[in-house]
């Protein structure tokens, strides 16, 4: 009986290893609303609306070290405007008006992850951000009657630099649902709200009325593993 040959490899090859940790890049897009939280103690003459619609995008850097968990780093640019109409006084004239605010923020936090090819994401952090732009649009009493204005904010006036605040400051928190596609994309949608703590005005005049921005938004996002 002829022994059976058994073939030795000359090169054991090592079992394959799943890697945990990655860096990630990616862009963002999607809508906000934009609450304009303001004590109305003595000025009886304004109306808020609850919200106002905007725009959100932006780019995100993300560092897992182990699949459940991610440090994320945003830069976004984010619309946090508001609706407010002016009462004439003595009258049941409202003149509306709008004004749109352009900031950027970079969030900053720390991302819990449930899952693999699907995964939930649960996260929490601050940010900080600057105002870049403002303009303010609607109708007012001119010369011939109501007239349409739109103008903007210039930052570098007097009066601006003394009024505006331009730092914002806060918490931001939220949760997601993504795919992983290819094994190094990642698709995903998140709803998150931005909540400042920071007066959009400094301390200029007595009896000053508090104005803080807090910003429910909903948005999509494109990642690619490396």
């Amino acid at each position: 009986m002829m022994a059976q040959e058994v073939e030795v490899p000359t090169q054991l090859e090592e079992p394959a290893v799943e890697q945990n940790w990655h860096w990630s890049v990616g862009v963002t897009g999607g809508l906000d609303r934009n609450y304009h939280i303001i004590d109305m103690s003595y000025m009886s003459d304004f109306r808020y609306t609850k919200f106002a619609e905007g725009s959100s995008y932006g780019l995100q850097l993300g560092f897992t070290p182990v699949n459940w968990l991610t440090l994320r780093v945003d830069g976004v640019m984010l619309q946090k405007n508001y609706i407010r109409s002016h009462v004439v006084s003595g009258t049941a004239t409202s003149l509306p008006d709008t004004t749109y605010n352009k900031y950027l923020n970079v969030p900053v936090v720390l991302m819990l992850n449930v899952g693999k090819t699907v995964r939930l994401h649960a996260f929490g952090g601050g940010y900080w951000g600057r105002w870049l732009e403002s303009r303010r649009t609607g109708i007012t009493y001119g010369m011939n009657g109501l007239e349409s204005y739109s103008e903007e904010v210039d930052f570098n006036s007097p009066e601006s630099q003394v009024r505006d605040n331009r730092t914002d400051i806060g918490f931001v928190w939220g949760g997601g649902l993504s795919g992983v596609i290819k094994k190094r994309i990642e698709v995903g949608v998140e709803a998150r709200w931005y909540y400042g703590v920071k007066d959009i005005q400094n301390d200029y005049m007595a009896h000053l009325n508090p104005r803080y921005n807090t910003t429910f938004v909903v948005q999509g996002g494109l990642s690619f593993w490396f």
